[in-house]
This record gives structure tokens, C-alpha cells and sequence, in this order.
């Protein structure tokens, strides 16, 4: 009886002992795929989330711009941990992937600034079919600058360098998409060939800067666009875009020309 006791009793043993080493093996089985899933890149995700961390940094340096240039220097290190190759071999490359902060918000500050720009552009094109304007308002774009080009005849009398009041309305409306831009704008006025000799402008390059300056001082009073992002210069006759032996080239050649930077 008193065998039967102990082999009753070393078989319980046994069985406890299995039950804690298969718990062991499964704990450490869950171990292990933890850390294979840890350490596999789901390259998906991984730029879902750059994109993220790139977002919520422009989001907190969106104002004036300068409190971003605090932190240049500074770096972001992602860590790629032991992946297999394509070949089945480990590898370990810790530092895979490196940004400087500075890029990535100037990077994404600079896709917003094109946004805007864009939404401007966009908005300018549409006042211009409105008004009935796309006889004696151009618009050129080019690589580094948007080109607003008018006619002199919706502005100003013929060898006056008052704005009318027409043109001052054309010129509040066409401005006001500019407003919410940082861009640098310059203002260019230009004559045709035909002199001019006043006590107030002797000749076409007195005209053509008083004319530019005047659409600057509009500008600035009217819409209260910063006085450091315009400037204001004079051509005279010498930068022509049409022939002016004809009546049509002369007409043409007469204009305001606002030339807006796409990069400051």
C-alpha cells in the first residue's frame, strides 16, 4: 500500500513540473515574438509616421516663422534594429535614417508657402474673368515669379501718374490675394517711345517710377501690405514687350508690371 502511496505521489510531481515548464516555453515563445515584431520595419507605417512627426512640428512653428530656428541642430535618429536582409543574414545598421529637425519643417514650410501661392494665383485668374479684365490684364507665370501685367490705360490718364478711381478698385481686388503671401513683390512701371517733357516729368523715366511708386503707396495704404516685401522701380521705354512702331505695340508697352518671388 504504502508503494502505491509513492507512485500516486512522484506522478503528481511530474505533472506539476510539465505544467510550469510549458508555461515557461510559452512565455518565452511570446518573448521572442515580441522582439522579432519590434525589430521588423513595416516601412509603411515607418513613413506614415514621419510624415506625422513632420506635421505636427510645422503645426507648432507655423507663425512668424522664426521660433522653428530655435531648435536647428538638433536631430531626429531613427534606429533600425536587427533586420534580415534579402539574402536571410542579420545585419545590424543603427543609424539608417538621419534628419536634421531644421530640413524637415523648412521642407514643409516651404510645400505650404506653394500652397498658398497657388491659392492666390488661382484666386487672381478668377477676379480677372470676373471683371471682364483679360484684354488689359495678363498673367505670366514663370519658374521663381508670378507676373501681373496691366495696362496703363486702366490705371492712369495718358501722362499721369494719379491712379484713377477704377484702377484703384482694379487694384484692390487683384491685391487682396496677395495679402495673406509673405513673397516679395516688385512693382515695375514702363512707357512706350513716345517723349515726354514736363516740369513734372521731363522725361519717360520720371513717368514709369512715379507710376510704380504710386501703385506701391496704394498697396501699402489701402491694403496694408508690408512696406518691406514691395519695391518700386522705373523702366522708361527701354524694356519693351512689343513693337512700338506700330500703334498696338506702344499700347502694350505702357504697363504696370507686379512681379511677385516665389522664394524670398
Amino acid at each position: 500500500m504504502s508503494k502505491q502511496r509513492k507512485r500516486n505521489t512522484d506522478s503528481g510531481n511530474v505533472g506539476s513540473w510539465l505544467t510550469t515548464y510549458g508555461d515557461l516555453m510559452t512565455n518565452l515563445l511570446c518573448f521572442f515574438v515580441l522582439l522579432f515584431s519590434m525589430a521588423t520595419v513595416d516601412t509603411q507605417k515607418y513613413e506614415q509616421l514621419v510624415r506625422s512627426l513632420r506635421a505636427s512640428s510645422i503645426g507648432g512653428f507655423s507663425g512668424s516663422g522664426s521660433s522653428y530656428r530655435n531648435i536647428v541642430g538638433k536631430s531626429i535618429l531613427t534606429v533600425n534594429f536587427v533586420n534580415p536582409d534579402d539574402t536571410g543574414e542579420k545585419r545590424v545598421d543603427n543609424k539608417r535614417y538621419i534628419e536634421k529637425t531644421d530640413e524637415i519643417i523648412i521642407d514643409d514650410r516651404e510645400k505650404i508657402i506653394m500652397e498658398k501661392f497657388q491659392q492666390a494665383e488661382t484666386q487672381l485668374r478668377k477676379e480677372i474673368e470676373a471683371l471682364n479684365l483679360t484684354d488689359v490684364v495678363e498673367i505670366v507665370e514663370e519658374n521663381e515669379f508670378l507676373l501681373i501685367r496691366l495696362s496703363d490705360e486702366i490705371l492712369f490718364e495718358p501722362g499721369s501718374a494719379e491712379i484713377l478711381e477704377s484702377g484703384k478698385n482694379i487694384l484692390k481686388t487683384l491685391g487682396e490675394p496677395l495679402v495673406a503671401l509673405d513673397n516679395e513683390i516688385l512693382v515695375q512701371g514702363h512707357t512706350d517711345t513716345v517723349p515726354i517733357n514736363t516740369p513734372l516729368f521731363p522725361s519717360n523715366w520720371e513717368l514709369s517710377t512715379k507710376r510704380a511708386t504710386n501703385v506701391v503707396l496704394f498697396l501699402i495704404d489701402s491694403l496694408k501690405i508690408e512696406p518691406s516685401r514691395l519695391t518700386a522701380t522705373g523702366n522708361g521705354e527701354f524694356k519693351p514687350i512689343a513693337d512700338n512702331s506700330t500703334v498696338e505695340g506702344r499700347r502694350r508697352n505702357r504697363r504696370i508690371e507686379l512681379t511677385i518671388l516665389k522664394k524670398n
